[in-house]
């Protein structure tokens, strides 16, 4: 049994801090053991990565939809699609290939995306699982900052500095939560309109 980085980083790590703030906040007194602390963080954090993939049309919605549905709707007299950060430029090349292919013309975005992803799955040299693990990851860590704000302002509702820090940290893993999608979806494409030309 092997574990990739993406394991330990967010299983164990995230678990542990997720632990570490339950137990500082409630059971300050208590004595725990290290040898406790790394199996027990390993389960929080099996858990917190489940619930994490379980709200995720939630944090989409957050972020008005899917990334690769707003990657995959050209949008009239403009030339790109996503956010200003990740732009896609190739929008209705993609849309028309992806119908060619699924021998669908009213193949929604969904579809055409799932369609792109197992091509590019197969491609083992390709940097779409490096992104994957990203975005992935930073799902993760975005319902761990959930899961902590709401644990430490349990604890420290009334100390007033504490809630600008939890939003100023909260938006920043919602904001990269939110670039990691973009990024990971434009891979995809990039990569499935690649792969494509290379194979005629």
């Amino acid at each position: 049994m092997s574990f990739k980085y993406y394991d330990l980083l967010s299983n164990l790590t995230i678990g542990i801090i997720v632990f570490y703030a339950i137990w500082k906040c409630f059971l300050p007194d208590s004595d725990i053991s290290e040898w406790v602390v790394i199996p027990a963080g390993y389960v929080v954090g099996y858990f917190v990565d489940a619930i994490s993939s379980l709200i995720e049309p939630l944090l989409f919605r957050t972020i008005c939809g899917r990334p690769s549905d707003k990657l995959l709707t050209p949008i009239p007299g403009q030339k790109w699609t996503g956010i200003k950060k990740v732009k896609f430029y190739h929008a209705e090349e993609a849309v028309k290939a992806l119908r060619e292919d699924t021998r669908d013309d009213e193949a929604d975005t969904g579809k055409m995306f799932g369609y792109a992803m197992r091509m590019v799955n197969a491609n083992k040299d390709c940097r779409v699982p490096d992104f994957n693990g990203h975005y992935a990851l930073s799902r993760v860590i975005l319902t761990t900052v959930i899961f902590t704000v709401v644990i430490v302002e349990i604890k420290f509702f009334c100390v007033w500095y504490s809630w600008p820090i939890s939003l100023a940290v909260l938006f920043l893993a919602w904001n990269r939560f939110m670039e990691r999608g973009y990024y990971y979806a434009r891979e995809v494409l990039n990569e499935y309109l690649k792969t494509r030309k290379g194979n005629k």
